[in-house]
């Protein structure tokens, strides 16, 4: 298995961890070097070799870099090292929501600022941060309508779809919203346990007939329809750019202007047959609104959400390490060995017969 391209689920540790290091060492430095000035004003110089018979330096100096070095890796394990993948089954409690985007000529128009298809897309991001634990999935639709993005658990996913969106994605002209709400009723799983609901974001220029009949017939199967309105009354004249970058209004086969206008009392139709409620998305709190009096009082149900990849942790390494250097730190005497201190000649004193010792 191949690690993560970040192997550290909080790298943050890493950069304490490159700048508590040297101090560390510093620390560990300084407080030898304070330890030894302590020393020489209690005790002369002469008596300190005696003092210290069978102690060693080198095992006093294995302790202090055994503890800086438990410091040093319990940083690594703070920061969650990751390699190699598991796979697991991911569940999860919530609503299954799928929104039908339009992508229509008319989401161009900038009675909704900055355009009503990129006032679309932000209100889809914002859809994103509420359904915490719900399952999104996209329809796309104009003139005709296809499965953007399935139900899944994955917001990125949701968000990326999003994203992509653009006019010239369905290259039919119109708005039919019959059958966006058809392919949408398509794409739910009948073996769900979840709430079912569809988001409708358009401006409500329906081209064909049967947008009120497909949301009552999504109604009886359990299915909430909402629409979010895009646009103004008053409407306004679209435009487009020429192939040389110029801009132009958008014109009917009869060469006349197009102005396009938001049909609030066809989205108020379909949403009551559809058991929901309509939303302008003028208001700027119209995501939290749909969510808190809407599909936030629909009953969760349990769904599997298929197999994830998961990163595995493997903080346990350098963690087991950091109780092997306190383990080693704790059990390593500081004094030698004793035939060690056998072979060292005590400074002050010479050997007489018989193996005693006098003082000189």
């Amino acid at each position: 298995m191949k690690p993560v391209f970040v192997p550290f689920a909080v790298p943050v540790f890493l950069v304490l961890l490159v700048v508590l290091t040297p101090l560390v060492a510093l620390f560990l430095w300084w407080t030898w070097r304070m330890k030894q000035r302590a020393i020489a004003l209690f005790v002369r110089s002469r008596l300190l070799e005696q003092l210290t018979v069978g102690v060693s330096f080198w095992r006093q100096q294995v302790k202090r870099w055994l503890l800086g070095l438990a410091v040093v890796l319990l940083l690594a394990s703070l920061a969650r090292p990751l390699w190699g993948f598991v796979e697991e089954e991911s569940r999860g409690s919530g609503l299954d929501i799928i929104v039908c985007f339009d992508v229509s000529r008319s989401m161009l128009a900038t009675d909704l600022k900055p355009t009503r298809l990129q006032r679309a897309r932000l209100a889809s991001y914002d859809l994103v941060r509420y359904a915490k634990g719900d399952r999104l999935g996209l329809v796309a639709f104009a003139g005709s309508s296809f499965l953007q993005c399935p139900l899944a658990l994955d917001p990125e996913a949701f968000r990326q779809s999003v994203t992509a969106l653009d006019t010239e994605i369905i290259p039919e002209a119109g708005t039919a919203l019959a059958e966006a709400i058809r392919e949408a009723r398509q794409g739910f799983n009948n073996e769900s346990g979840a709430s079912k609901a569809i988001v409708v974001m358009t401006d409500g220029e329906d081209h064909e007939q049967g947008a009120v009949e497909a949301a009552r017939e999504a109604a009886k199967d359990g299915i909430r329809v909402y629409t979010l309105g895009l646009g103004s009354a008053a409407g306004e004249l679209l435009k487009t750019t020429d192939p040389y970058g110029n801009s132009v209004f958008v014109r009917d086969e009869g060469g006349n202007v197009v102005k396009s206008r938001l049909n609030e009392s066809l989205l108020r139709e379909i949403a009551e047959a559809g058991k929901g409620f309509y939303q302008s998305l003028q208001d700027p709190q119209a995501m939290r609104i749909l969510y808190e009096r809407g599909l936030g009082t629909l009953p969760k149900g349990e769904f599997a959400g298929g197999k994830v990849r998961q990163a595995r942790e493997r903080f346990q390494w350098p963690l087991a390490l950091v109780a092997a250097c306190l383990l080693f730190e704790f059990l390593l005497p500081e004094q030698k060995r004793q035939r060690d201190v056998a072979k060292e000649p005590v400074h002050g004193k010479r050997p007489i017969g018989g193996g005693a010792e006098v003082t000189s």
